[in-house]
């Protein structure tokens, strides 16, 4: 395997073969493109939903803090009890969903990993899983923005909810 500027590694687990590089049979073959076909389209999901959240959460949340604040006016409709359950569920919903983006991102890598086997087993020397270079920095990654996203969310929920 190709390691030299290469993020993610590729599982030790087989698809089809044990050994990379071995001389497959066409009903293998069929086989491996369809599992990496699934692969790929799981792969996709998974990142579909990670940056569909990565754009939600911010703006739901400052859109409905923008409405409870105090002092915005908005608030004169609202309730003592309304304007701190708001922000707590808020809060929970936030905490709930970085827990699945956490889970997301272990599914997300190791989809890599799998597809970056299944190209070492069909002889792909840079596909779409293992042509990913390291990136060039350490802080500009997806990790890094999450926690960014997600910690900014949960301290505008938490403060809110204190302040109310």
């Amino acid at each position: 395997m190709n390691k030299e500027n290469r993020h993610y590694k590729h599982s030790d687990l087989s698809v089809i073969s044990d050994q990379v590089d071995t001389e497959l049979s066409s009903d293998k073959l069929l086989l491996l493109e369809k599992i990496y076909s699934e692969v790929c389209s799981s792969w996709r999901s998974l990142h579909d939903v990670r940056f569909k959240l990565l754009g939600l959460v911010p703006f739901v949340t400052v859109g409905i803090l923008v409405v409870i604040l105090p002092g915005t006016g908005s608030t004169t409709n609202l309730s003592g009890w309304t304007q701190k359950i708001i922000p707590s569920v808020g809060l929970l919903v936030t905490i709930g969903l970085l827990i699945y983006e956490m889970r997301n991102s272990e599914l997300y890598n190791d989809l890599i990993s799998r597809g970056r086997r299944i190209e070492a087993e069909l002889g792909v020397k840079t596909g779409i899983f293992r042509g990913r270079p390291t990136p060039s920095r350490s802080l500009i990654n997806h990790s890094n923005a999450t926690r960014l996203i997600y910690g900014a969310a949960i301290a505008g929920w938490a403060l809110t909810a204190i302040v109310a």
